[in-house]
């Protein structure tokens, strides 16, 4: 009959013991004296030993904190230094946007020009372009508006925008409208007109305008 897993380690730690024991009783008293000082030893050494163990885990849960706090340091330098190029790299963009010209007609015959070959550019049939006189101000900033009117085709309409997105002197859209052509006359007529669309655009400028702003 085989004997569990249980019984074997059983007989096997009694035989250890018996052979021990019987080790023990052969011993003389100098190797009795010697055993017992290894064994108190041992018992002294213990927690001398678990305090050690004990300091240099709080040495190095501490010296991990420290690791962590400059690494944490320096990832909130690194980053500052981050957001201070892109701040100053922002602020200089800002310097360097909008039309420059002496005056206000040599910007508006600019933004008149670059308008016209965007339009060509982007095949826009029909298109008319022109700057409003007046100007507005937000804040340090000079606007001046223009109006583009061409053929209502999708395609180069946005053709149109995405060139003057390109641009780094900037814009923003005031409007955005179109109107369809009326119906033909009658069926199979050939359509000569598809509609108009208009789209208001204004440009920051860095000329030093004296003119009053727009009311």
């Amino acid at each position: 009959m085989s004997l569990t897993i249980v019984e074997t380690v059983t007989i096997r730690t009694r035989a250890y013991a018996d052979g021990l024991r019987a080790r023990l009783a052969r011993a003389t008293p100098r190797e009795r004296l010697l055993l017992a000082g290894l064994v108190a030893g041992a018992i002294l050494y213990a927690p001398i030993a678990a305090m050690d163990a004990r300091d240099r885990a709080e040495t190095a849960y501490a010296e991990a904190l420290s690791t962590r706090d400059t690494a944490r340091r320096a990832w909130v330098q690194a980053t500052n230094a981050n957001n201070r190029a892109a701040r100053n790299l922002a602020i200089r963009d800002m310097n360097d946007w909008g039309f420059a010209g002496s005056n206000v007609d040599i910007v508006r015959v600019r933004i008149e020009k670059r308008l016209t070959d965007a339009a060509t550019d982007a095949a826009l049939a029909g298109a008319v372009i022109e700057t409003n006189e007046a100007v507005t101000a937000t804040g340090p900033v000079t606007w001046v508006s223009a109006q583009v009117q061409g053929d209502l085709l999708w395609a180069p309409t946005f053709r149109l925008l995405d060139e003057v997105a390109s641009w780094p002197e900037g814009f923003r859209i005031t409007r955005f409208a179109f109107e369809r052509a009326p119906p033909p006359a009658f069926e199979g007529a050939v359509v000569l007109n598809r509609g108009r669309v208009t789209l208001g655009l204004e440009f920051p400028t860095r000329t030093a305008i004296a003119e009053a702003p727009a009311t």
